[in-house]
């Protein structure tokens, strides 16, 4: 975008970076740990969670869905802690009590991620009516997926929104394509004609585009910001193939920076996911073609948030996993 400085663009990238680089060491760590469980992923969304994060101002407010470990990294959490989380260790952002599933930041302003569909979505919606109650300037973002127009929560939480004229930004993140298993099941023919019919003015980008996504998410803020009222925003993504990681794998093998530039080298029965559909490669291929930034400059990027995460994962690791006691601290009874 010809708009964009050349540190906009880079820092959106390494947030890119860094959460495509956490969520790889997430599945190696699921290798060798197969007590976590089960992994939720946010390959292929880094363009649209990037561009959330860069749109967020301190103060603002996010609660996202259990495929939440993108946003977690691109909101600024550290990403040893967050690796200790989801150990179940001590020094994870929520001592090792929430995992995987619930891993959230609160100094970084994501107060939540819920596993229940359609949890987010209303409770975003609740900090917005908390943040206007205040008289405060900051915005709430909801981050979920298309199926979650499914619950019934949505459309009173979209409703709600519209009716008090609430400051959320709905991030939905659609990624159901034809000829894959479905997300959700409407019958709408657009997924836009759900807030386009309760009067919340909506638009759509593909959420795969650094560039794109980074401007259509400061103009979508700001428009919550000067209005008070919701924006509804749909981003068309093409599911990963491995996004459900019931057994720990990498079906698109560890991401590859030459392959922007080197797509014959590319095969397999997800190789059109990687050609077409990977917002890293995009943003690689775009980012020099323009250039924004040689292939050794993205190179050494990458080199040094690679080594960023191995030295996370050491922490995490290392974390020793809480005493017994402290399942009886920060609960209610």
């Amino acid at each position: 975008m010809t708009g964009a400085t050349r540190e906009v663009r880079l820092a959106q990238f390494e947030r890119m970076l860094r959460m495509r680089r956490f969520e790889e060491m997430v599945i190696r760590l699921a290798q060798k740990h197969e007590y976590i469980g089960r992994q939720h992923l946010h390959i292929g969304h880094e363009a649209t969670g990037s561009a959330v994060a860069m749109a967020m101002q301190p103060g603002d407010k996010i609660h996202t869905t259990h495929r939440n470990h993108g946003y977690v990294i691109a909101t600024g959490a550290d990403p040893g802690r967050a690796f200790a989380e989801i150990l179940g260790r001590n020094d994870g952002l929520n001592g090792g009590k929430g995992g995987s599933w619930h891993l959230c930041d609160v100094s970084t302003g994501m107060l939540s991620t819920s596993a229940m569909v359609g949890g987010s979505i209303a409770l975003a919606t609740g900090a917005a009516y908390g943040l206007k109650l205040q008289g405060a300037k900051n915005i709430s973002f909801a981050h979920f997926g298309d199926g979650t127009l499914d619950e019934g929560v949505c459309y009173e939480a979209l409703n709600l929104a519209s009716l008090f004229e609430l400051p959320v930004l709905f991030v939905c993140e659609n990624n159901s394509k034809a000829g894959q298993r479905p997300s959700s099941m409407l019958a709408a023919a657009r997924l836009r004609d759900i807030p386009q019919a309760l009067q919340i003015e909506n638009m759509i980008v593909d959420g795969a585009d650094a560039d794109a996504a980074r401007v259509m998410f400061a103009q979508a803020a700001e428009r919550v910001r000067s209005t008070g009222k919701p924006v509804f925003v749909e981003c068309t993504l093409e599911r990963w193939p491995g996004s459900h990681q019931v057994t720990a794998a990498f079906p698109t093998g560890v991401t590859d920076l030459a392959l922007a530039f080197e797509q014959e080298k590319i095969s397999g029965k997800h190789a059109e996911w990687i050609k077409s559909s990977d917002p890293i490669l995009r943003a690689t291929r775009a980012f020099v073609e323009s250039g924004t930034a040689t292939r050794d400059e993205l190179a050494a990027l990458d080199a040094r948030v690679t080594t960023l995460m191995e030295d996370a994962r050491a922490f995490a690791e290392a974390s020793p996993f809480p005493e017994p006691a402290a399942a009886f601290s920060g609960v209610f009874a």
